[in-house]
C-alpha cells in the first residue's frame, strides 16, 4: 500500500509541476517542445507504476492495465522524439538569432554614428565605439541600463511619449534629443530608433543610431531668432508682437480679462535723422527701444514695428491703467537724447486699442492703435485711446462693405495676373492671380482697401470663390497651349478655417479639368498663427489633393521652422519689402540669402517677388533663387496679355 502510495504522488508531482510549467511558461516554441517532453515522462512514470501495481496485485483494471502495453511505451517513444526535435529546433533558432545579432553589431560597430542596441524593455545591450567615444562611457558602464541616463532634462516628455509609441507599434521613430555625456557636455542630436526583427518577422531588438546636430541647430535657431526680432534694436519684431498678442488674447478669452495694445510713433524723428544721417537715427532708435523695455513690466512686450514705430502689448491691463503707462513711456521717452555730441528732444505719440472693446483680432487692434496714434498726433496729446469717431475711414469703409457684396453679382470684379519667371531658364511658368475692383465711381480700387474689410466680417468666403471659379476657368484655357502652366491663387485665414473650400476647390478642378499640380494657393506667414485644428484640415485636405502650398510674404510674419517642417509647404515667397532693399540694406540682404538657403535646405522652392531692376534679378539668379515676380519683368496684366505671351514660340519677357 505504501509503494502505491508513492508511486502514484510521484505521478501526481510531475503532472503538477508539467501544469505549473504551462501557467508560468509563455506558450514558445520552447515551452511547447517541454510540454511534449512533460507528457512522455508523465507517461513513462504512469506505465511503471502500474507495471509495479500490477505485479503486486495491488490493481486489476482493464483499461489501467492498457496502459502497459506496447503501443504506449511506442507513444512515449514517439513523444520523446518529437519533444527532441522541437528543442533541438528551438536552439537552432536561437543560434540563428544570435548570428543575426552579432552580424548587426558588426554593422554597428562600422557606424560612423553614436549607435547602441537595446531588448524589448529598453536596457542596453551594446553600444559601438562611436558612442564610447562621444558619451565617455564604457559598455560595462551603460550594459543593463535603459538611455535615460542620457537625458540632459532640455527634451520635452513629450517627445519620448512618442518615441515609445512608434516603436512599440513597431514604427521607425525620427526625432531630436539633447543628451549628456558623462562629462556633462551636452549634445543635440538627431535619433533614429529601429525595430530589429528575427526570422518569424517579431521585434527582438530595438537599434538607435544617433546623428550629432549640435551645429546645425545653433544656426537653426539663430536663423528663427533673426526672424522673429528687429536686427537693430532686438526687440522682438512685427512677426512674434502678433503671436504674443494672439496667444495673450486666447488667454484672455478664458480669464475674462482685458487686453491692450499700443502703438507709438516718434514726433519729429524724420527730421532728425534727414539731417543727421542714418546712423544717428539708428543710435536714437536703440535708445528709445532700451527706455521702452525699461519701462514695462518683465511679462509685457514691447516690440519695432517698423521705421519709428513700436508696438507695446500689456496682458490684463484695463483702459485707465493702459493709458497711464502709455504717458508714462511718453515721459521716458521725452527726456533728452545725448548722441555723439548733440542733444535732441524727441517726443513720442501713442495710440491704444483694448481687447474685446475695440476688437478681437491682432490686425484689428494694431489698424485700431494706429488710428488713435494719428488723433494724438493731431490734439497734441500724447496718448490717445481708440474711438470709432476718429476713425476717418470708417464711413468709406462701411459704404465700400455694403457695395463689395454687389461687386461680383454687377461684374465689377476682374482678375489680373502676374507672370511667375523660372530663374533658371528665365521663361514665364505660371501667373499669380490678383483681383481688382472696378468702381464705377471710384475707379481701381486695389485688394488692400476691400480685402480686409471682408475678413472683418466674415464675407471673404464669397471673394475667394470667384478667384478660384474664374482664375481655374481661366488657367485651363492657357493650358490647352501650355499643359504644364500654373497658377497662385491667395487665400486668407478665414477660408483655412472654411471646412467647405477643399471639397469646392476640387469641384472646380473637375468642371475645368485643371490638374492639381499647376495650382498653388498662397497664405500668409500671418495666417499660421491663427492656426488650429481647421486649418491643419484644410491644409492636409489640399496637400491629399496634390495642390501646392505656399508661405506668402514670408519674413514679415509668424517665422516658425517647426511649422515649416510640419505643414505640407512647397514654397516660400520672399516678402517684396527685404527683396527691394536688398541691393542697399545688408541686413535685408543677409535675410534674402538666408531664406533662400533655408528653403533648399528643406526641399522648397523660393520664390522672390517684388523685382523691380536688373541688378536684383541677377542677383536673385547668383543666389539660386528658383522663381521670381515684379515689375522688372511685369506688372499684373489683363488675360489678354498673357494669351499673347503664350502664343508665341518662345515664353521669355522682354526685360
Amino acid at each position: 500500500m505504501i509503494l502505491s502510495n508513492v508511486l502514484w504522488l510521484s505521478v501526481l508531482l510531475q503532472v503538477l509541476a508539467a501544469f505549473m510549467a504551462l501557467r508560468l511558461i509563455p506558450l514558445t516554441g520552447r515551452a511547447l517542445a517541454w510540454s511534449i517532453l512533460s507528457v512522455a515522462f508523465i507517461l513513462m512514470a504512469s506505465r511503471r507504476a502500474i507495471s509495479l501495481l500490477r505485479a503486486n496485485g495491488t490493481i486489476e483494471s482493464k483499461w489501467l492495465t492498457a496502459m502497459t502495453t506496447e503501443v504506449v511505451a511506442l507513444l512515449i517513444s514517439l513523444f520523446i522524439v518529437i519533444g527532441v526535435f522541437m528543442i533541438r529546433s528551438v536552439f537552432i533558432k536561437k543560434r540563428h538569432d544570435e548570428d543575426e545579432l552579432l552580424k548587426l553589431t558588426q554593422v554597428v560597430e562600422q557606424n560612423s554614428s553614436s549607435t547602441f542596441i537595446t531588448d524589448l524593455d529598453g536596457k542596453i545591450e551594446y553600444v559601438n565605439q562611436q558612442f564610447i567615444e562621444r558619451t565617455g562611457y564604457a559598455l560595462e558602464e551603460v550594459k543593463g541600463k535603459t538611455p535615460s541616463f542620457l537625458d540632459s532634462g532640455k527634451t520635452g516628455r513629450d517627445v519620448f511619449m512618442k518615441l515609445w509609441k512608434s516603436i512599440k507599434a513597431d514604427k521607425v521613430w525620427v526625432g531630436e534629443v539633447c543628451n549628456k555625456s558623462k562629462d556633462g557636455n551636452l549634445t543635440w542630436e538627431k535619433e533614429r530608433v529601429s525595430p530589429v526583427k528575427d526570422s518569424d518577422g517579431k521585434t527582438t531588438h530595438y537599434v538607435a543610431v544617433l546623428e550629432d546636430i549640435t551645429e546645425q541647430k545653433s544656426q537653426r535657431d539663430a536663423l528663427e531668432y533673426m526672424a522673429m526680432h528687429d536686427a537693430l534694436t532686438d526687440l522682438p519684431n512685427r512677426a512674434l508682437f502678433y503671436d504674443r498678442v494672439y496667444q495673450s488674447i486666447v488667454n484672455a478669452e478664458h480669464t475674462k480679462e482685458p487686453v491692450a495694445v499700443l502703438l507709438a510713433d516718434l514726433n519729429n524723428f524724420k527730421v532728425i535723422n534727414d539731417t543727421l544721417g542714418h546712423h544717428i537715427g539708428d543710435k536714437i532708435l536703440k535708445e528709445v527701444a532700451l527706455r521702452l523695455r525699461n519701462g514695462i513690466k518683465r511679462y509685457d512686450t514691447v516690440a519695432r514695428m517698423g521705421g519709428d514705430e513700436y508696438l507695446v502689448l500689456l496682458p490684463g491691463v484695463d483702459k485707465a491703467a493702459a493709458v497711464k503707462i502709455g504717458q508714462r513711456l511718453s515721459l521716458l521717452v521725452q527726456k533728452q537724447f545725448v548722441i555723439e555730441g548733440h542733444h535732441f528732444d524727441i517726443g513720442m505719440s501713442v495710440g491704444v486699442a483694448m481687447f474685446p472693446e475695440h476688437g478681437d483680432d491682432p490686425d484689428i487692434l494694431i489698424q485700431r492703435a494706429d488710428v488713435a496714434m494719428y488723433s494724438a498726433k493731431a490734439n497734441i496729446e500724447s496718448v490717445e485711446c481708440y474711438d470709432s469717431e476718429q476713425d476717418g475711414h470708417s464711413v468709406s469703409r462701411l459704404e465700400l462693405l455694403g457695395e463689395v457684396r454687389q461687386a461680383i453679382e454687377n461684374k465689377q470684379l476682374c482678375i489680373h495676373y502676374q507672370p511667375r519667371l523660372n530663374l533658371h531658364s528665365m521663361e514665364v511658368e505660371g501667373v499669380e492671380a490678383l483681383v481688382r475692383w472696378n468702381h464705377p465711381a471710384r475707379g481701381l480700387i486695389y485688394p488692400d482697401e476691400f480685402i480686409p474689410i471682408l475678413e472683418e466680417t466674415g464675407n471673404i468666403k464669397l471673394l475667394t470663390r470667384f478667384v478660384i471659379e474664374n482664375g481655374l476657368q481661366q488657367l485651363a484655357d492657357w493650358q490647352v497651349k501650355q499643359p504644364d502652366f500654373n497658377m497662385s491663387i491667395n487665400i486668407s485665414t478665414r477660408d483655412l478655417c472654411d471646412p467647405t473650400l477643399v471639397g469646392f476647390l476640387k469641384e472646380v478642378m473637375k468642371t475645368y479639368e485643371v490638374p492639381a499640380e499647376t495650382i498653388i494657393i498662397e497664405i500668409t506667414e500671418s495666417s499660421l498663427m491663427q492656426y488650429t485644428s481647421y486649418t491643419e484640415t484644410t491644409l492636409n485636405g489640399l496637400d491629399e489633393m496634390g495642390v501646392g502650398l505656399a508661405i506668402d510674404d514670408f519674413g514679415t510674419g509668424y517665422s516658425s521652422l517647426q511649422y515649416l517642417k510640419e505643414l505640407p509647404v512647397s514654397e516660400l515667397k520672399i516678402d517684396k519689402s527685404f527683396v527691394m532693399n536688398m541691393m542697399d540694406d545688408d541686413d535685408d540682404g543677409i535675410i534674402v540669402r538666408s531664406t533662400i538657403d533655408l528653403g533648399h535646405n528643406l526641399n522648397l522652392k523660393v520664390v522672390a517677388e517684388g523685382v523691380e531692376d536688373e541688378e536684383a534679378s541677377k542677383l536673385l539668379q547668383i543666389l539660386k533663387c528658383d522663381y521670381a515676380q515684379g515689375y522688372y519683368y511685369s506688372k499684373p496684366v489683363e488675360p489678354e496679355e498673357i494669351d499673347i505671351l503664350l502664343s508665341g514660340d518662345d515664353r521669355r519677357l522682354a526685360v
